[in-house]
């Protein structure tokens, strides 16, 4: 009876929860809450990571060497056009993002909380969590498609690399369009945070650069080793997907493209000279973020939804 007891309150904590969340209860947000709760938030095998997923942790590697396989362990995959788009959970050299959840159902969660847009369309936390979840879906999207795109490199498929490269590319450009809808998802505040700090135009000047480093490359680098802070405060911020990750992912899929066309090894020394270059150039960078939300949080979800996720 006791055990009966506390597996009711938990329930019933979880069916309240988005009520007092949003303000009103709802019963496909209360079964979005449910999927959610048995797999983003039910990590039980003891990692604490940061975040791997391979647009903002980009691997440094040569894709010739690398060797990796799926685990049947773990993970789900939703199929359109005879066409795999979430990946399980993969070992190996590569370096690979920790999933410990069914992404199908996180899709399942997001579908409902679509469903309820024009009830909570008007709650800052429902966009806040519309927002999320749908980033969260597309960067899993977004790893099966880098992986997928390795592959092909390995395969000397130029035609699939090329075509890997640009919706792992447009993906990075929706995410950042996505997350410019809320103000919680900016670059700009955090820039524009650190400045204010500043008294003299030295120290603003100082302060930006300070922010800019921590969520990129910390600078202990030189021309041909990145630092090994790298990535290591990464953040899914509208500003940064576009003006870091996306010329990043960019250069990367060029050399790969290049070593085909060329037939030759991935040039890795070349690749880290030309990306650590451009981090320390952005790092120094004086360009200006929005620091406000522009877009329809609910109205770019459910077209990214349609444009990726919908089975």
């Amino acid at each position: 009876m006791i055990y009966c007891f506390f597996l009711f309150l938990r329930f019933d904590w979880l069916k309240t929860y988005s009520c007092r969340r949003y303000g009103q209860a709802n019963a496909d947000i209360e079964k979005a809450w449910r999927y959610l709760y048995h797999t983003i938030y039910n990590c039980t095998d003891g990692i604490a990571d940061h975040n791997k997923d391979y647009i903002v942790e980009f691997p440094d590697i040569s894709p010739s060497s690398v060797t990796y396989q799926v685990s049947k362990r773990r993970g789900m995959s939703i199929t359109r056009n005879h066409r795999r788009f979430f990946l399980s959970e993969v070992s190996g050299i590569l370096p690979q993002p920790h999933l410990w959840y069914s992404t199908k159902e996180a899709v399942k969660a997001l579908e409902l909380f679509l469903d309820a847009g024009s009830t909570f369309s008007e709650s800052l936390t429902y966009r806040y969590d519309l927002v999320d979840l749908t980033r969260q879906c597309l960067s899993k999207l977004a790893n099966e498609v880098y992986l997928d795109a390795i592959s092909l490199y390995q395969k000397k498929d130029s035609h699939g690399l090329n075509a890997h490269a640009r919706k792992f590319l447009e993906i990075i450009v929706d995410i950042d369009t996505l997350l410019a809808a809320d103000d919680n998802f900016l670059l700009g505040p955090w820039l524009e945070s650190a400045k204010s700090l500043a008294i003299t135009e030295k120290e603003r000047q100082q302060y930006e650069w300070n922010a800019r480093t921590q969520v990129t490359m910390w600078y202990d680098n030189t021309e041909t080793e990145q630092s090994k802070l790298h990535d290591y405060a990464n953040k899914f911020w509208s500003g940064l997907l576009k003006s870091y990750y996306l010329p990043r992912a960019s250069k990367y899929f060029a050399y790969l493209t290049r070593s085909l066309q060329e037939n030759r090894s991935f040039q890795l020394e070349e690749w880290r000279k030309d990306w650590i270059s451009y981090s320390n150039e952005w790092q120094s960078g004086k360009e200006v973020y929005a620091v406000k939300a522009t877009g329809d949080a609910l109205a770019i979800a459910r077209s990214l939804y349609r444009k990726y996720l919908r089975p």
